[in-house]
């Protein structure tokens, strides 16, 4: 090996020096950087335990529904059955259970029409003596104990008995849509889900996401109308959007 000179020798070790920093930097970004997730993630535990509140990473956007208003399990595709101004109804059971849908009038004056969505197969009923807009309830044909939905994001106002010539059948139950206070929207013709849980009033509900019931079985209660149009008793979930003037059920 050739003698090298005093500055050679300086410079060589220089250049060692330059090297090592690099790689004891790299070492330190593989090693560190999990080293910090895992004690970021150890740090959110703890406060999670001790019931402290935890930063939420940016770029996370929170959902418009409390989480308390998402079913568990998979929800069916969100459908628009209709809307009225800037509301949307949701179709409230899985599309591949519908065996059909019709809209009908309502006899009261509260009544708002909707305006069914081209992205839906329907019918409109005739009046048959009943007066109000047309459009403004919709009756959903979907099997007995299939699972019912929101049809609209808001608050559960009003869960009672829904009663058929006096006999209680099931429940009716008054949505307040989001943003809309001055709208009800009224479902019927379904029961508690399998579990037993009924609505609560005061509760976030999801469009199409929240489950409030199952389909009740009406075929030895009444004829169901839209049964002309199914290939069953006609079993559905019967929606109507009302104005809201005396409060819910009114």
């Amino acid at each position: 090996m050739p003698h090298l000179s005093r500055d050679e020798l300086r410079s060589r070790r220089a250049v060692r020096r330059h090297a090592d920093r690099r790689r004891s930097h790299r070492v330190l970004v593989r090693v560190g950087a999990p080293a910090v997730l895992v004690a970021a993630i150890i740090a959110a535990l703890v406060l999670a335990a001790r019931g402290e509140p935890v930063d939420q990473p940016a770029g996370l956007m929170a959902s418009p529904v409390p989480a308390s208003a998402i079913v568990g399990s998979p929800a069916p595709a969100r459908v628009v059955l209709a809307r009225a101004g800037r509301l949307e109804v949701v179709l409230p059971v899985a599309q591949r259970q519908v065996t059909a849908v019709l809209f009908h009038p309502v006899s009261d004056p509260a009544a708002i029409a909707m305006t069914p969505s081209q992205g839906v197969s329907y019918r409109v009923a005739s009046d048959d003596g009943r007066t109000g807009p047309q459009t403004a309830a919709v009756d959903v044909g979907a099997p007995a104990g299939s699972t019912v939905y929101s049809p609209v994001d808001g608050v559960v106002t009003g869960v009672t008995p829904y009663r058929i010539f006096g006999h209680p059948e099931g429940l009716e139950i008054i949505l307040t849509p989001a943003g809309l206070p001055d709208a009800a929207v009224r479902v019927t013709h379904v029961e508690p889900a399998p579990d037993g849980i009924v609505p609560r009033v005061g509760s976030a509900v999801g469009a199409g996401r929240t489950v409030i019931g199952r389909v009740r079985d009406f075929s030895r209660v009444e004829k169901q109308e839209i049964a002309q149009f199914t290939n069953d008793s006609g079993n559905h979930v019967s929606i109507e959007l009302l104005r809201q003037t005396t409060g819910p059920g009114a």
